[in-house]
């Protein structure tokens, strides 16, 4: 069994943990091709309070409508995902999205939605989890950060230890 991935922003004193298996259900969502669309999901952890927050679940919203380098979800289906995953002892903690490029860069959109996601759980959360899968081989193709509200900030993969 392979080590969980792990990352960190400089000087944060927790890290963000992605399990084998929610890895294995991010990398079945990389375009791998240039016909495939974009695909959207949120994350989540039931643990919020420890220094290693493991990120217990990654779902797929299904979209409104979807391209290769755009994708369209309902804020109501979402909302009604976060409720559901809570009524299980699951935490929304935020999103992922595929994007059609080796290293992905959050776009104009992307940024938006991060700050959104962030504002709304401002008094729950202290900023939310944005990653990105492009289309480098999984995990070199994963691109995580995590917006406070106020800004994105990247977060590095780190060896357990």
């Amino acid at each position: 069994m392979e080590s969980p991935l792990q990352y960190q922003v400089a000087g944060a004193r927790w890290k963000l943990e992605i399990p084998e298996s929610v890895a294995q259900f991010l990398g079945q969502h990389v375009q791998c091709t240039w016909r495939a669309k974009e695909s959207v999901g949120q994350l989540y952890s039931r643990d919020l309070t420890a220094p290693t927050i493991v990120i217990d679940q990654a779902t797929l919203l299904k979209p409104l409508w979807s391209r290769r380098a755009r994708v369209q979800f309902a804020p109501s289906a979402a909302m009604a995902e976060r409720e559901k995953m809570f009524n299980q002892g699951l935490h929304c903690i935020g999103l992922w999205h595929s994007h059609p490029e080796s290293t992905p860069t959050p776009s104009r959109e992307d940024l938006e939605l991060a700050s959104d996601y962030a504002h709304a759980a401002n008094g729950q959360l202290s900023g939310i989890v944005f990653a990105i899968l492009g289309t480098a081989p999984f995990p070199a193709g994963l691109a995580v950060w995590i917006h406070d509200g106020s800004s994105l900030h990247g977060a590095d993969s780190v060896r357990d230890g």
